[in-house]
């Protein structure tokens, strides 16, 4: 009985198990949706063109939102991302090179002063900040700059084609030309036009002696061998006047009491705030305190200190 119970069921068992055939079919199924989608992606190159460009797109919306989100804040502010980066700071940091008095220099007790000293400290004025100045040899001034150790550069820089390459500048500030000096007791010579049948002293052949050839006869441009000879001669009265940069025309000045500066620039050598390249906000907030500095007659002032 028991044994025709057990040859009953294992005369049912195979048609309970899945078969070999249907295993193996299973298997060649799924190899074959493996292949047909491997396929797919070799056989689609515009798919991954397709998955590309839908990145980029993607890349470029948000740039673009969040450009346009970043003008409408300076829109809504009035303050562009590099001023505020600034006054968030508390301090305006200013590159400059205190080896060309009067412009800035170290005096006897090894303060920082002269005229882009002051003018600086008047910029972080209107900005309502303090100023911090980084004395920086020359040759290292600029790249101080483009590091990002300093806001700008005020350091009696000429604006020049090549610097503009480079670096933004601001609106002019000075013209450092060259102007006239006289004895402070002649009043007939005021500007280059007066110029006419007087002695000029000079350093020959330099751009002093080319400018005084411009305004008098050859005979009457005295050459001296150096500038400091040109400046004795006037001093004694050997002759009429002498040409100099307005920057260091104060130094001559200082140290011959009985000289004057009696003309403005005749010649233009205009200096400028120098300001990393793409900061076009700092760039026009520089320039709009510049004006203002102008119109108030502060530029004026600082000439008069440490110019004239």
């Amino acid at each position: 009985m028991v044994d025709d119970i057990f040859k009953a069921m294992e005369g049912n068992l195979p048609d309970q198990l899945p078969s070999e055939s249907l295993q193996d079919q299973t298997v060649d199924l799924l190899e074959t949706e493996k292949l047909e989608a491997s396929s797919f992606f070799r056989s689609k190159p515009f798919f991954w063109g397709l998955l590309l460009l839908l990145i980029v797109f993607l890349l470029s919306s948000i740039y673009y939102t969040t450009h346009i989100f970043r003008q409408q804040l300076e829109k809504d502010s009035g303050v562009g991302i590099n001023v505020q980066k600034i006054l968030d700071s508390g301090m305006l940091t200013i590159g400059t090179d205190a080896t060309y008095a009067p412009m800035e220099y170290l005096d006897e007790s090894g303060k920082l002063v002269g005229y882009d000293v002051d003018l600086g400290s008047r910029i972080a004025q209107e900005l309502g900040i303090e100023t911090e100045f980084k004395n920086i040899a020359w040759d290292d001034l600029f790249q101080a700059l483009v590091n990002g150790d300093v806001d700008m550069i005020i350091a009696g820089v000429s604006i020049t084609e090549e610097r503009k390459v480079l670096y933004d500048f601001s609106e002019p500030y000075l013209n450092a030309g060259q102007v006239i000096i006289t004895q402070k007791t002649d009043t007939s010579i005021k500007a280059t036009s007066d110029l006419a049948g007087k002695k000029i002293g000079v350093q020959s052949e330099t751009t002093n002696e080319e400018e005084a050839l411009r305004y008098t006869l050859p005979e009457l441009v005295i050459g001296y061998k150096d500038f400091d000879l040109a400046t004795k001669a006037l001093v004694e009265g050997k002759v009429d006047a002498i040409f100099s940069d307005l920057t260091n025309a104060k130094s001559i000045i200082s140290n011959n009491y009985s000289l004057k500066i009696a003309s403005e620039p005749f010649t233009s050598d205009y200096y400028g705030i120098v300001i990393r390249k793409g900061e076009a906000d700092l760039k026009e907030k520089v320039d709009t305190i510049l004006n203002t500095l102008r119109q108030r007659g502060i530029l004026t002032l600082l000439k008069q200190k440490w110019l004239e």
